[in-house]
């Protein structure tokens, strides 16, 4: 959503003149606000709509344990990765998938899912 995301930072440049009563202000900070609600309903609607499609679809759904918290350190990915909602969306698959009658697994964090199987590659 990047038309979103620069009209945000375009009706922000006002507010850093330091005149923080006046009624342009103000209009302003509803604009932002405005956009912000909006960005944020868009980002939970497609969140719902992506989860409850992967709970009717598939019986089980396999979900990785990553280390989010040490994710967030890396400094270019941290805003991408706060804006992913990952807890967000561990938590809906957990009742999306029972209310369907399918199961969540949750693979563990150490758990080599990204290397080929042995078996495979031979």
């Amino acid at each position: 959503m990047p038309p979103l995301w620069h009209r945000k930072h375009r009706w922000r440049s006002d507010r850093w003149t330091g005149q923080r009563s006046s009624n342009r202000w103000r209009r302003t900070a509803d604009r932002l606000a405005r956009a912000r609600a909006r960005v944020a309903n868009l980002r939970r609607d497609g969140l719902h709509k992506l989860i409850t499609r992967l709970a009717c679809e598939h019986g089980t759904v396999v979900v990785e344990d990553l280390n989010v918290s040490g994710m967030l350190k890396h400094r270019r990915l941290a805003r991408y990765i706060a804006d992913a909602g990952f807890a967000g969306l561990r938590r809906q698959l957990a009742y999306k998938t029972t209310w369907n009658g399918g199961r969540l697994v949750i693979a563990d964090r150490w758990y080599p899912s990204s290397k080929p199987a042995r078996a495979a590659a031979q």
